[in-house]
């Protein structure tokens, strides 16, 4: 084991982080393993409405993406991430070719995910110089309040955060 990766425990703890993926299992997974090193998880988000309620204000040292979530891409929140300055790391199966070429250049870990590495990249995180958003054809994340019933997926999202809170 190399110094860096003796120090990567150090480095990590105390970090805040947001987690967004819809595998119950990967996202159980990630979300113990950070937390066993120190990190303040915030999430599992199952979905982007969700993740954006769960982010709201608060100060971010990274966030860990999927890319599609119950048939949903989650560059909208990327921008909004991206705006902030928060840094990014995509876990996901997609080759670089299948991510849209605005967000090729983000970092990626392919599933399945090295744990070790994923704690690497998290000691790495840096907060990066906030940038305009990217123009999107798709209106901005917001709360439900006032738009109607809620949807499947974000029933889904409730009860699978409440599930991973009580296993915790």
């Amino acid at each position: 084991m190399s110094a860096f990766e003796k120090s990567v425990p150090d480095s990590i703890a105390g970090k805040c982080v947001l987690v967004v993926e819809d595998d119950y299992v990967l996202a159980r997974e990630v979300c113990n393993d950070l937390k066993s090193h120190g990190v303040n998880v915030l999430g599992p988000a199952p979905t982007v409405h969700y993740a954006s309620l769960i982010v709201g204000r608060r100060r971010l040292d990274g966030a860990i993406l999927d890319i599609k979530l119950f048939g949903q891409e989650v560059y909208e929140l990327v921008d909004v991430l991206m705006a902030r300055g928060v840094p990014i790391i995509f876990a996901t199966a997609y080759q670089k070719d299948h991510i849209d070429a605005r967000y090729r250049s983000v970092e990626t870990l392919h599933k399945p995910l090295d744990l070790g590495s994923l704690r690497r990249k998290v000691a790495a995180f840096r907060p990066q110089q906030a940038s305009a958003p990217v123009v999107s054809h798709e209106p901005m994340v917001v709360p439900r309040e006032g738009r109607g019933p809620e949807t499947v997926q974000d029933q889904w999202a409730r009860l699978l955060f409440g599930a991973m809170q009580d296993n915790a």
